[in-house]
């Protein structure tokens, strides 16, 4: 029987050979290559990658290059009218002044001159000293009168000459052209935040953790239910070859039927319900059929390929098995949801000191260079280097707002830690109960196997021979029919939960190369 069916396969495998050959391994790794779920989450991953260069970036100092050009409504002068004003007043007040003192020193000048020069004249004539004197007297007075006249009249002019160019001159000074350039190299270096920016490098990172996390979350859903179609078409697929089988069977019960009936050896009606039940079987042949196409649709939907595929890796668990406290202890170390509420709740301490930061000040160094100059204003440096620190004193409560809110997050990250764990761990467990029992379904399936096979036999021999009816044939076929359909069945629910078990454990993609490779019937 087992050559039969395995026959039978490979002539399913023959008439649809334009089919493509995927095993399970194949089929994990085009969805990961594929899918559009995982592709998604793979972007999210690049994402928060980015992300941390830019956090990275923050703590380095920021560059920048500034150039502008500017029209305004009118040029900027400064008007020193006031100071004109005080000059002139000055000058002229000097005016008169000068012009007395300057008639003094050059009368002073002149009489002391004159009077040395004809007093020795005199003498030297033979005149008396006291007469010589009076004309020294005279003479000096007369030259120094006017020389003081004409340096005094010369100092005034002169001053007020200055007072008028005082007066003439523009005492306003343009500081600012109505069309003016500019370009400023800038540079920026926070040296002191608070940790606001280590706290953020911290929680960037985290994020990465938290999203590789969640690719995985996403890749382990996705492979599981890839591997669940999968298997799904590898069950149909069989259940047809069995079905074709089971036609077969009873093509040929019925075509010694007609031999025995024409031989007078059994009624017609037992030959009329030979016939009933091949057309039963044929329906049953044509649903399985239906079956497998949607099977082989839904499969070629998560896989992004046309439906002309065919499983062949076999619905046969693999030999050795983790035992529950294992799978339960995988589950806890490498379930990815798990693994990013773990990270989740890391960056929440990272979040708590962020918030923090806001407490301390802002200190940052500073420093900028024109690199245009010609249209700086008096009062504008051509370069400038400095530090500012800047604290807010009252924010109406916010930033302890904001340290009580990462806190609430953090307790709350953690409670729905334990109740993952706890979910898991139940999970773990019903899906070990659920392969024991396709275990126990098998083990009473080979109890029976040999019983309907022998009993199958047994009742063609008695029919040919006369001492069995059609009825009875065409029972023992269809109840080794069920039989096998059950243990494929089994099987199914077996692998099935043991695939439960890998994705709790997150180890559905290793799933293809831990099943048997080789491509056989596990209905024996």
């Amino acid at each position: 029987m087992r050559r039969k069916i395995v026959l039978g396969i490979l002539l399913f495998c023959v008439s649809a050979f334009s089919a493509e050959a995927l095993s399970l391994q194949d089929a994990l790794d085009r969805a990961k290559a594929s899918n559009s779920k995982i592709k998604a989450n793979k972007e999210k991953v690049a994402m928060a990658e980015s992300g941390q260069s830019e956090a990275r970036a923050r703590f380095m100092p920021t560059i920048s290059l500034s150039a502008g050009v500017t029209r305004i409504d009118d040029p900027i002068y400064i008007d020193l009218s006031e100071i004109q004003n005080a000059m002139s007043g000055i000058a002229g007040g000097l005016s008169s002044a000068a012009g007395a003192a300057a008639y003094s020193k050059a009368y002073i000048d002149a009489y002391n001159q004159a009077y040395d020069a004809t007093f020795a004249q005199a003498t030297g004539a033979g005149l008396p000293e006291a007469t010589a004197a009076s004309m020294a007297q005279t003479k000096a007075r007369e030259i120094a009168q006017d020389n003081a006249n004409t340096f005094g009249a010369e100092a005034t002019q002169q001053i007020d000459a200055a007072k008028k160019q005082i007066d003439d001159a523009d005492f306003s000074m343009k500081v600012q052209d109505d069309l003016f350039f500019n370009a400023r190299l800038s540079v920026v270096w926070p040296i002191f935040t608070g940790l606001k920016i280590k706290s953020a490098y911290d929680a960037s990172k985290e994020n990465v953790a938290a999203r590789k996390a969640e690719f995985d979350m996403a890749t382990n859903t996705v492979l599981m239910e890839v591997a669940t179609r999968y298997f799904s078409l590898r069950l149909a697929e069989e259940l047809t070859v069995l079905r074709e089988d089971t036609k077969k069977n009873l093509e040929n019960h019925l075509e010694r039927s007609k031999k025995l009936e024409e031989g007078g050896q059994i009624s017609k009606a037992e030959r009329l319900r030979a016939e009933v039940a091949l057309a039963e079987a044929e329906n049953a042949l044509e649903n399985s059929k239906r079956d497998q196409s949607l099977a082989r649709m839904a499969l070629a939907s998560l896989l992004k390929t046309d439906t002309n595929l065919t499983a062949t890796t076999p619905i046969a668990m693999p030999e050795n098995v983790h035992s529950m406290d294992e799978f339960k202890q995988l589950a806890k170390d490498k379930h990815p949801g798990l693994r990013q509420l773990r990270v989740e709740r890391k960056r929440s301490e990272s979040a708590v000191s962020a918030a923090r930061a806001d407490y301390f000040p802002t200190i940052a160094l500073f420093g900028y260079k024109e690199l245009y100059t010609k249209d700086l204003t008096l009062l504008e440096p051509e370069w400038a280097v400095g530090a500012k620190l800047q604290m807010d004193l009252f924010k109406g409560g916010d930033t302890r707002a904001k340290v009580s809110n990462a806190k609430a997050l953090e307790r709350s990250l953690s409670s729905m830690e334990e109740e993952t764990l706890d979910n898991i761990s139940l999970l773990v467990e019903k899906r070990w109960r659920e392969l024991e029992h396709a275990r126990g379904q098998l083990e009473s399936l080979k109890k029976t196997r040999e019983l309907a096979d022998e009993s199958l036999r047994s009742q063609q021999m008695a029919y040919e021979s006369g001492l069995a009816t059609g009825l009875d044939v065409v029972d023992a076929e269809l109840a080794l029919a069920r039989l096998k359909m059950a243990d494929l069945k089994a099987h199914y629910d077996a692998v099935i939960a043991w695939l439960g078990l890998l994705e709790a454990s997150g180890e559905v993609e290793n799933a293809g190369s831990l099943m048997k490779t080789e491509t056989s019937e596990v209905a024996k």
